[in-house]
């Protein structure tokens, strides 16, 4: 990473995502590499950094197909702290990084549900007609999320022409907020580990002028299970129950339910499950303003995998219906607003995602050298 015009610039990759979770799971918290992380910063450097993501969900992707369910209020405020610690190691530019979040929810939460199927009730001929659309009720818990610890180097350190490669392990140990109880909770409670790569080059100008770069990231994850969890399903409620229940009811001595909730909160022991899930991220930022740092980027983010599982206490297994299935452009825009102090904001905007909210996120990121 050069010094140009004495302002640092940050390769500061990687911290937190706002959680991807839908009915019946937990808060599912990822890395998330941003343009100019890819540079690398000097050697023997502190970095305090100070994180603000607030996202909110109007709509519920199903697991598979274009749909969405309104009538959906998924809404936190992340806030992150974050220390990096620089080093030279034989010649190899490396450093070590510790991060936490604070999952706040903000209001109730809420998904939408686009169908609630009738009951199915012999008695009165089979199955009975749909009640419609409606929402569940989910019940959260603010809190930590796990902390994560990484190291990095970059194998690749070329600040002449702007080219260079970091490659980055992560561990989150089960040590944040876990509420068992709750729909939507801070963390998820399972060792998580991450392999992070990265890649960036100017392709257009030089890294001392303006000038247009490439920006790659990989991040590949596995889980551990979690065998204190639970299967927690929500309050769902109808939002207009067709008057033939009433009749229905009447006739049959109350059978079907007429009135909200149908479906009460219930809460079944299990241990959770998380397949491996990969995220990829291109960016193309570009630098207008060098001796500032200034430069502004569209990106494109996705993400695969990450089916969510329940093996039910008793027997049986249960498909929660989330993933990690997300498809989100974004634009970002960075400057140093003096020497040691650099600000970014970030705007983030889900066009498809199978198995979750689809979320509108803000970000501010303050990043300190010292």
């Amino acid at each position: 990473m050069s010094n140009r015009g004495k302002y640092l610039r940050a390769g500061l990759f990687s911290m937190v995502l706002p959680f991807a979770a839908a009915l019946g799971g937990h808060a599912a918290l990822a890395s998330d590499s941003l343009p100019g992380d890819g540079i690398a910063p000097p050697a023997n450097v502190n970095i305090g950094m100070f994180y603000n993501i607030f996202t909110d969900a109007g709509g519920v992707g199903a697991v598979r197909g274009g749909d969405y369910s309104q009538n959906t209020h998924i809404s936190t405020d992340i806030v992150v702290g974050r220390y990096i610690r620089t080093f030279d190691v034989d010649g190899v530019l490396s450093g070590a990084q510790f991060y936490v979040p604070y999952v706040g929810f903000l209001g109730g939460q809420e998904a939408g549900i686009s169908n609630i199927p009738g009951p199915y009730v012999p008695a009165l001929g089979g199955q009975l007609p749909s009640y419609g659309a409606g929402h569940a009720n989910l019940s959260h818990a603010s809190g930590f999320a796990q902390p994560y610890l990484g190291l990095f180097s970059y194998l690749l350190n070329n600040p002449k022409t702007g080219t260079y490669g970091v490659v980055a392990p992560w561990i989150a140990p089960p040590l944040g907020t876990f509420n068992r109880n709750v729909n939507l909770s801070g963390s998820q409670n399972t060792w998580t580990y991450e392999l992070e790569l990265g890649f960036r080059t100017v392709l257009l100008g030089t890294p001392a002028t303006q000038n247009l770069a490439i920006e790659m990231w990989s991040e590949s994850y596995l889980f551990g299970a979690n065998d204190r969890s639970a299967y927690v399903s929500p309050e769902v409620s109808a939002n207009s129950i067709p008057p033939i229940y009433g009749v229905y009811n009447s006739l049959s001595g109350g059978l079907v339910p007429d009135s909200n909730p149908l479906q009460a909160s219930a809460v079944i022991p299990a241990s959770f499950h998380e397949q491996p899930s990969q995220e990829i991220r291109i960016y193309l930022p570009y630098e207008f303003a060098p001796s500032m740092g200034a430069f502004v980027a569209p990106g494109v983010f996705q993400s695969f995998g990450g089916k969510q599982t329940y093996n039910l206490q008793g027997g049986g297994k249960l498909d929660s219906g989330n993933r990690t299935e997300e498809t989100q452009l974004r634009l970002i825009g960075s400057t140093f607003l003096s020497p040691t102090l650099q600000v970014m904001a970030i705007g983030e905007y889900d066009i498809a995602v199978h198995g979750g909210p689809l979320n509108r996120n803000v970000e501010i990121r303050l990043a300190k050298f010292f």
